[in-house]
């Protein structure tokens, strides 16, 4: 199967594009990709086109690209993961497989019981995380970038919720529905501390459903991808 690479330059059949220093130590060096070998290159907008690398050197690479061979609307329903912040790799890893799991939004969340701060460190994570979501999305075979929305607290995201259908993932809440109807729906999940009472009675008072993934005491970054997974088997993966 090609190698895959998502450009966000906006691919035209029959033209070629010089690709940036990262990009083109990642073809050569990573996947040691040489000249004249074929890929597929993707805008992260649902259309992707076949591709050879045409010129390659110690610090660059040049793509020619090629026919079009693919074009999907956006996902549907939409699924937002309302992630709150988690230390260290935690988060990386949250991002990287709610990628995979087709979650089509990401919201970063300011809990009381965040353990990292929010605002400007969230802000300059930011670059990062997106890179992120472009490597898992060309790792798994998406043709649409999952949204990464800047990082807000409880009140501010209850204020403009992101779906009609709001779920809030607590320990101890009745067990989360495998037939939950095919509709935008988000996902809110806590930090390693949990919600807090305030943030329980708040989300009660939105509407915002609990619900829980049985009796085992999940990780951090376990529980939004169980969530995710038995949310997309109950719609058949689709």
């Amino acid at each position: 199967m090609p190698h895959r690479l998502y450009l966000p330059e906006d691919p035209v059949t029959g033209t070629r594009i010089d690709l940036d220093r990262e990009r083109a130590h990642y073809l050569t060096r990573v996947l040691r990709l040489r000249r004249d070998e074929a890929l597929i290159v993707f805008d992260g907008a649902g259309r992707a086109w076949s591709a050879t690398l045409a010129d390659a050197g110690a610090r660059s690479a040049t793509l020619a690209i090629g026919a079009l061979q693919a074009d999907e609307p956006p996902p549907a329903p939409a699924i937002h993961l309302v992630q709150a912040l988690l230390k260290g790799g935690a988060m990386d890893t949250v991002i990287q497989k709610a990628v995979e799991l087709g979650a089509t939004d990401l919201w970063l969340l300011q809990a009381e019981r965040s353990n990292v701060p929010g605002g400007e460190r969230a802000e300059r994570k930011r670059a990062h995380w997106q890179r992120v979501i472009e490597s898992a999305a060309e790792q798994c075979g998406a043709l649409h970038l999952t949204r990464l929305h800047p990082a807000c607290g409880l009140d501010e995201l209850l204020a403009r919720p992101p779906a009609p259908n709001m779920l809030l993932l607590d320990p101890g809440a009745p067990l989360l529905p495998v037939d939950l109807p095919r509709a935008d729906v988000a996902l809110l999940v806590g930090p390693e501390g949990g919600w807090s009472d305030a943030e329980r009675a708040a989300c009660e008072a939105a509407g915002v459903r609990p619900v829980g993934l049985g009796t085992r005491v999940l990780r951090a970054e376990t529980a939004p991808l169980a969530a995710l997974a038995a949310l997309r088997h109950g719609w058949g993966w689709g």
